[in-house]
């Protein structure tokens, strides 16, 4: 069963990840331009703000340690 966050553009939670991590979005308005999500009614806008407040620390903890593991000076 899918984890469907937006019912009007039937865009699931997987889809969202998807955007956050390969597309590096940020953002209401990123998610809404890469996935179609909350482009709708807006119900779910809360829902993909809870999304983007879990995985978005994890953006930038992947960037601390991949900078940290090579220094070229």
């Amino acid at each position: 069963m899918r984890d469907i966050v937006c019912n009007c553009q039937m865009v699931d939670r997987n889809t969202i990840d998807k955007a956050i991590h390969e597309k590096n979005a940020t953002t209401i308005e990123e998610i809404r331009r890469y996935t179609g999500a909350n482009t709708g009614c807006g119900k779910c806008m809360s829902y993909i703000n809870s999304i983007l407040d879990i995985e978005v620390p994890k953006i930038a903890k992947k960037e601390e340690k991949s900078q940290s593991r090579f220094k070229l000076w």
